[in-house]
């Protein structure tokens, strides 16, 4: 099915974009999981959207309550407390709309990611720059990355924006810094020199999604059909 526009009018909110990416994610994970080696690879979603911490990340500031652990014998073991911060900063989280793709669910064990963006990951700079980052720091652990970008209303491009951050010196930039794109990246070693293959592909609204290679760490790379899942999501919303 071709690519709707899902950011202006008449289908602007109707439904929600994070509404279309949680159908299409599902439909991405699921995808995955019938076509890689069974009992090899396990793929599973990630959705956090908002800059709120989450709260298994990070604790929740309880000062004044007390400071404290149950000993062995039911009493209070009085835990050291650190000093006041020093400094306290303001700090920018980007939207996570992730399929994740390891060898079991545990992050140590993460080979690949699919993002998804979100409009909120191309309002602002410290926001482009954090899912950039993000990004940069998969590539750099040897992750494969699939990026997303069907976002039409924000025009910044992520993909040139981290090409120019970790390219060297002859980035792979799409052309005329088009809005819309699917970009993959395979983080190799060859010859003793760090390189990125990397295939950019820029999209337009009422053209067919491109398949995107998939690379696994330690493991095959994977040409994934963005557009039967893309299609099925939006069905399933009564987009077709």
């Amino acid at each position: 099915m071709p690519l709707l526009d899902h950011f202006h009018a008449p289908l602007y909110r109707r439904p929600p974009w994070s509404s279309v990416t949680t159908m299409w994610v599902a439909e991405l994970v699921r995808w995955l999981n019938r076509t890689l080696p069974a009992g090899q690879f396990v793929a599973y979603p990630t959705i956090h959207l908002g800059t709120e911490v989450e709260a298994d990340v990070v604790e929740y500031d309880t000062r004044g309550a007390p400071n404290g652990t149950a000993g062995a014998n039911g009493g209070v073991a009085t835990l050291p407390e650190a000093p006041p911060a020093l400094l306290t900063v303001p700090a920018v989280f980007p939207d996570e709309i992730e399929v994740r793709v390891g060898t079991t669910r545990d992050d140590w064990d993460l080979c690949g990611v699919i993002e998804v963006v979100s409009e909120a990951n191309k309002k602002e700079r410290d926001e482009r720059d954090a899912l950039v980052r993000k990004c940069g720091a998969y590539l750099q652990r040897g992750i494969g990355v699939v990026l997303i970008d069907v976002v039409t209303n924000r025009l910044a491009n992520l993909h040139n924006q981290l090409m120019r951050a970790i390219g060297g010196p002859n980035p792979q930039l799409l052309a005329g810094d088009p809005p819309s794109y699917v970009s993959a990246y395979r983080p190799v070693r060859r010859d003793e020199r760090n390189e990125l293959d990397v295939w950019p592909y820029p999209v337009a609204v009422g053209a067919e999604l491109p398949g995107a290679p998939f690379a696994l760490r330690r493991g095959p790379t994977v040409l994934v059909d963005l557009e039967s899942t893309y299609t099925e999501a939006v069905s399933v919303l009564g987009l077709s």
